[in-house]
Order: C-alpha cells, then sequence, then structure tokens
C-alpha cells in the first residue's frame, strides 16, 4: 500500500512539472499584440505628426506595433471619454494635451471623466512653451516696460486668445493679476487670425507660440517680452523668463503626454514610460519635436502624475480668477 501511494505520489509530482512549464508559457511577456493608442484630435497638427512619430518608434523598440487612432470632438472631450472607458490591460493608451485632459473639466459640466482619476500617467512628452508678445507698435521692449506702458493706459490696450477659459486667455488673466494691470481681452476663433491681427497692429498683445511667428519675431514685426515659463526656453535663451519679473507667477503646463486607463498595471505603465523615453532620446527625434518649438521633458510616471496635480490646482486658481464658468 505504501508503495502504491508512492507511485501515485510520483506521478502527481510529474504531471505537476509537466504542468508548470506550459503555464508559465502561456504567460508571454509584455506586449504580445498591437497596443491602440487613442488621440483626442482630428489628424493634421503637429501634436498628431509628434505622436505618431514617437508611437511608430516605440513599437519598433517593443516587437509590436502601437496603433494610432484618431478620435476628435468637443475639444478633445470625445476622445479622452473613449479612452477613459478602456480595459486597463496595456493595450489601450492615450495621448492627451492640457487642454483636453484638465482644461476641459473647468468649462464643461458632468464630464464622463475626472482627469486625476480616470487614468494613470505615463510620461510627459513635450511642453510648448507660450510667449507673451506684442505688436510692433507698442512702446517697450521688456516685460516692465509694458507693465509700465499698461499702468499708464489702464484699460486701454487689449490681449487675444482663443476664447474664453483657453490656455492663452487663463495665462493672460495671471499676467494681469501678477502685474497689477487692466487690459481687455478679445476672444477670437483661432490663432491664423489672432496673428494676421497681431501683426497689423490692431491687436496689442497676445500669448501664443513663437513657432508659428518666427519669421516675423526675427524681422521685427512683432515683439516677444517673455516666455510664460519658470525657467528660460531652450531653443531661446536670449529671452527671459515671467519669472524672472513675477517670482510667484506659477504658469500651468502647455503640455503632450501618454496616459493609460486608470488600473493599468504598474509593471507595464513602467516599462511604456521606459521605452517612450528612450524614443525621445533619440537625436532625430528630439529634433522634430524641437522644431515646432516643443521641449522634450520624458517624465516618469510619478513625476508627470506630481505634474498633473500642480497643473490641477494652478488651474483651478487661474479659471476662479477669469471667471470662467463651465458650460
Amino acid at each position: 500500500m505504501r508503495h502504491a501511494k508512492q507511485l501515485i505520489a510520483g506521478a502527481l509530482a510529474a504531471l505537476l512539472g509537466l504542468a508548470c512549464p506550459l503555464q508559465a508559457g502561456a504567460q508571454q511577456p509584455y506586449p504580445n499584440k498591437p497596443i491602440h493608442v487613442v488621440f483626442p484630435y482630428p489628424t493634421g497638427s503637429p501634436i498628431d505628426a509628434i505622436g505618431r512619430l514617437i508611437a511608430d518608434r516605440a513599437g519598433k523598440l517593443l516587437g509590436q506595433p502601437l496603433v494610432f487612432e484618431n478620435r476628435g470632438g468637443a475639444n478633445g472631450i470625445v476622445g479622452t471619454s473613449y479612452a477613459a472607458r478602456m480595459a486597463p490591460d496595456g493595450y489601450n493608451i492615450h495621448l492627451t494635451t492640457t487642454s483636453a485632459l484638465l482644461l476641459n473639466s473647468y468649462l464643461r459640466k458632468d464630464l464622463p471623466y475626472e482627469p486625476l482619476k480616470s487614468f494613470t500617467p505615463i510620461t510627459a512628452v513635450a511642453d510648448l512653451p507660450v510667449a507673451l508678445m506684442v505688436n510692433a507698435k507698442v512702446p517697450a521692449n521688456t516685460t516692465r516696460e509694458f507693465v509700465d506702458y499698461l499702468k499708464r493706459n489702464p484699460g486701454k490696450l487689449n490681449f487675444a486668445s482663443v476664447g474664453n477659459g483657453s490656455f492663452n486667455h487663463l495665462l493672460g488673466e495671471q499676467f494681469k493679476a501678477a502685474a497689477g494691470v487692466d487690459m481687455l481681452h478679445v476672444p477670437y476663433q483661432g490663432a491664423g487670425q489672432i496673428a494676421m491681427e497681431l501683426l497689423a497692429g490692431r491687436l496689442d498683445a497676445t500669448i501664443l507660440s513663437v513657432g508659428s511667428l518666427l519669421g516675423q519675431w526675427k524681422a521685427g514685426q512683432i515683439k516677444v517680452l517673455a516666455f510664460m515659463t519658470p525657467k528660460r526656453h531652450p531653443l531661446h535663451p536670449d529671452v527671459p523668463a515671467i519669472t524672472e519679473d513675477f517670482p510667484d507667477f506659477r504658469p500651468f503646463g502647455n503640455w503632450m503626454g501618454f496616459v493609460a486607463p486608470a488600473g493599468t498595471p504598474a509593471p507595464i505603465v513602467a516599462k511604456l514610460a521606459d521605452t517612450f523615453k528612450a524614443v525621445l532620446q533619440q537625436p532625430d527625434v528630439r529634433a522634430k519635436i524641437e522644431e515646432q518649438h516643443w521641449s522634450v521633458i520624458g517624465s516618469s510616471p510619478e513625476a508627470f502624475a506630481a505634474s498633473l496635480r500642480d497643473d490641477t490646482a494652478i488651474l483651478r486658481a487661474a479659471v476662479d480668477m477669469a471667471g470662467v464658468k463651465p458650460e
């Protein structure tokens, strides 16, 4: 009887030994199929092009393609809502922006997602620094000179944005409060129209990326007074940061970055972050991003999460300051 039990136990052990390798073999390393990337805006924008380039290179490093999908609509809400409902399995991720992920939560009521709860940060890809600029007729060449001129002419000058509650509207209101000045806010339909009005001298000031007006800036047709950033722009180190004149000024980031649906496993998030950071270190990728005047970041998930919390607090205060109410 004892011998029979020993034979049975041995047989069971052998079967278990065979089962373990089979079970281990069934759990293939991540990723073992294509990864779905949702972008909440239509095709054709610089962010779209940069995102597709990064996705292509990341797919080569991971051994599986990153399949890019554009889901535009409602200023990013359609795509972001869809991304928040995706399975948190590492095969669904989301390329987003400050406006789509954070700002919409202050401009729209009853959003079907919560920025800090519906998503897990992966990495901030890059930041697009914007600058305070004035038309060539404004008698000021520095931020301080502009502030002095505004104080001598309260309420007589205007500044433009791409709409109430937009990033440049909120930064303009932050600047007004920090400098103690008064300017009339004028919303326009888009950055192209603002640029034309600024060059024509019918608009006094705005806050935009310098990339679209670089030639006009170099030709002296507009003046760039300061970047609305904590530090100087690496591509334009001769231009001051706004914090040099106003140390307490806290601008929010104008970034793009990758996030995943909440609940995505931490090891997968870490692997994706490392992969994206490796892509951003490739010289030609970095050069293409900087051509659009973006500053490469490549942050860790933890650092990106911290910046999201900071930006949320800054945006909340800026929205209150601007008196913008959610629709």
